[in-house]
């Protein structure tokens, strides 16, 4: 999608650079004739920055979409590896005196 973007707009950067030919000299005067090169520049400029700006934001909400999955993944993971011995009232007295034993 960005790729589309920055496509479209050189594009339209070089298409105005192409057709405006002079510079403008009083950039205040809207009395300038268009020709349609030039608004097809302004087209596809004003398309190239719309595209580039939704794809910078589409590639922030998909990393953070990401890095959450990547969370609850480990959490899980984390939850399964964690080893958790129930021992009973019988095996813990058994050690105790096994341990008696031993002293």
């Amino acid at each position: 999608m960005m790729i589309v973007g920055v496509n479209l707009l050189v594009g339209g950067l070089i298409v105005t650079v192409m057709t405006v030919g002079e510079p403008i000299i009083n950039p205040f005067n809207i009395q300038q004739v268009l020709s349609y090169s030039s608004i097809l520049g302004l087209i596809l400029t004003i398309s190239g920055f719309s595209i580039i700006s939704a794809g910078f934001i589409l590639v922030i909400h998909y990393d953070r979409k990401r890095t959450w999955h990547l969370k609850e993944i480990e959490k899980t993971t984390a939850l399964k590896n964690r080893k958790i011995h129930i021992r009973s009232a019988e095996q813990i007295l058994d050690e105790l005196v096994h341990e008696e034993k031993k002293d």
